[in-house]
Order: structure tokens, then sequence, then C-alpha cells
């Protein structure tokens, strides 16, 4: 077969594929927002735990279930090798976020209390500190990156300085759980915190969810808790923030998608998730102020909605598998989905 004709028939299959992934998409909705899909195989990776896109939207990396750490390539559509090989009996990696502005440096939390800076440049683990005790399940840097913050299973918050990383401040957990108490506020989490956010604008403040049912929003330069919003049921990355909202997505069945005044601590809507099983939400962001996307394993697929009229702007699944990563770049514009199986959904958003 001649060189012209293998190109011509590449070029048919690959058109093909990406026809095939339109009509995927737009069966899910009449008008579908997702132009086209890539998946990553990244082999038998036990799960993708979380993702996260550099600031410049060149990478994003994937914490995997059985320890490995693997890094993709969007500008050249390919992955790279491994920043870290699993193993059998590897721990989940729970969060992954790159440095703000600074794609060559990126930090990862694991399930036995480990966080770790890798270098990019020389692709080696630079430092390693350690939480006693503590199971890190969430962290997140301040727009600035200045600093950031980590929390889980002992239900402490506790912030970094992102160079020296010393502990700056902690905000210690509690065993308090009545929403009746009026001086909860002022007490940390009572139980195991799954998700944290730091607000868009305002680097010394930030929001945590998780099992205790409820929000809190924290400023570094208080000694506790300064609000709390009662009735979200965090259960993983399902915490985001645009301008003053606050999106939460809920492992329950009803009512699991919601968005909130950040000031007043008032519900301002709930956004219906079309589930005829439940929503179960484990992962939520805005990609825009009028697009929402969230997923979990109610229904097993990612579905993006419009706020204002409710509608399913597009659905992605990954072989019916439960949805719990997630992560946005390009301004919304473009998005990767991670599941308990071992393929990252790569999609373009009109």
């Amino acid at each position: 077969m001649s060189a012209g004709r293998r190109r011509l028939e590449n070029a048919i299959q690959i058109g093909r594929e990406i026809d095939s992934r339109l009509d995927e998409s737009d069966s899910s909705s009449g008008l579908s927002k997702i132009s086209s899909v890539q998946d990553i195989d990244f082999g038998d990776i036990g799960g993708a735990f979380c993702i996260n896109f550099s600031s410049d939207d060149q990478y994003f990396a994937v914490g995997c279930g059985n320890s490995a750490i693997q890094v993709y390539s969007v500008k050249q559509g390919k992955k790279r090798r491994p920043l870290r090989h699993g193993s059998n009996f590897g721990l989940p990696v729970t969060c992954a976020k790159f440095y703000p502005f600074n794609s060559n440096f990126l930090v990862t939390t694991e399930s036995q209390g480990d966080i770790t800076i890798w270098d990019l440049t020389e692709w080696t683990q630079r430092r390693k500190i350690y939480e006693k005790g503590n199971e890190i399940q969430t962290m997140d840097f301040s727009h600035d990156g200045k600093i950031f913050a980590t929390a889980g299973k002992d239900r402490t918050v506790r912030i970094y300085d992102s160079d020296r990383l010393d502990i700056i401040k902690d905000f210690p957990g509690t065993g308090i759980l009545d929403e009746d108490t009026s001086e909860l506020t002022e007490f940390g989490h009572g139980r195991k915190v799954f998700a944290l956010k730091f607000h868009p604008f305002d680097d010394n403040v930030f929001i945590t969810g998780g099992w205790d049912k409820c929000i809190k929003v924290w400023d570094i330069r208080s000694a506790h808790s300064v609000r709390t919003i009662w009735g979200p049921y965090i259960c993983g990355d399902a915490l985001d923030m645009c301008v003053d909202n606050i999106l939460t997505g809920s492992w329950v069945a009803d009512n699991a998608l919601q968005i909130w005044d950040f000031k007043s601590g008032g519900l301002i809507e709930t956004v219906p998730f079309p589930s005829e099983k439940g929503a179960f939400l484990y992962c939520a962001r805005f990609l825009s102020e009028d697009l929402i996307a969230a997923g979990g394993s109610g229904t097993r697929d990612l579905k993006l909605l419009y706020r204002e009229t409710h509608e399913v702007a597009g659905c992605l699944d990954n072989d019916g598998r439960t949805i719990q990563a997630l992560d946005t770049a390009d301004d919304g514009h473009l998005l990767a989905m991670g599941s308990t199986g071992n393929h990252v959904r790569l999609a373009s958003i009109l």
C-alpha cells in the first residue's frame, strides 16, 4: 500500500472516530456543548482519583489509585512517562495540584499523609513532608500561590507556606455535630473533610466541606471558622466558587447540585440533576457562570447543565464507571474527567 493511500485511510478513520464521539454527545442532549472527546488510556492505574490542569493549560496531572502519578501534555497530545509508577500495594494519590503560575512544580497528597513536591523539569521528587496520623483528602493553593491548605480524616485544616512548606496556621476539628448549637460556627469540622477551595479573588479566604453536612468558610486572619453553611454532604471534589457563588455537589439522591451565596450563606438555587436512580455526586465545577459540570455514582456519567434553564448541555460517560475526578481549563472550554476505570476523557467545550 502506498504512503499516500495509508494517509488517506488514516484520515478517514480519524474522521469516523470524531463523528462517533460527536454522535455520542449529541444523543445525550439536543444541542451538545461538547465538540470533541479524546480517550486517554493510562493502563492499570486503579482508577483516576484526582485531575488537575496546569495554570498555562499545557498539562494535566492524574493521581491514581495504585499510587501512580501520570502527566499528559495537552499541547503535544500525548502522555509523558509516569512521574511515579504505581504498584499493587500502592495507596491512592488523593490530590494533585500544579503550583499557580509555575507548571514545573506539582504537589501531590496521599491517603497515608504524605505531601510531595515534584520537579517536572528534572522529573524528580524535590521534597516530601508528612502529616502524622492523617489521611489527606484535599488541598488547594491560594490564587497567588503563596500558601496552600490541606484537610482530611483528622478534620484539622492546615495552612502551609508554599516555599518553606512550614505550617503557618491550623484550624483543629471538633466532635460537635449539633446543627442547633449556636456556637458551632466557631468550631472546625466534626467529620472527614473531602473538599477545599480558595476564594478566586481573596487569598485569605477559603471554604471546606465533608461528611458533617456543612460548608465552613475560613479566613486565615481569624482564629476560627467565620461562617457555617448547613446542608451539603460532600464526599469528593464537589466544591467550587464563581465570583461570590458557591457550588456544591452532595452524595445524595435528590437536591444534590446546589448554589449558595458566599456572603450570606443562603441557598440561591437547586439545579436539577436528571437521574432515575439518584444523583450521588462526587465532583462538580463551574465552567462559566451559567454552565456547570457534575458527576458521580448515580448516573455514572458527567452532565453539563445550564444554570438558568436547567437544560442538559451534554453528557460524558466512562464505560459506566463512577465519575470521581474532574478539572477544567481554557476558561471552561476544556475539561478532563476521570473515573474508577483506567481511562481519562478529555473534552472540548463550545
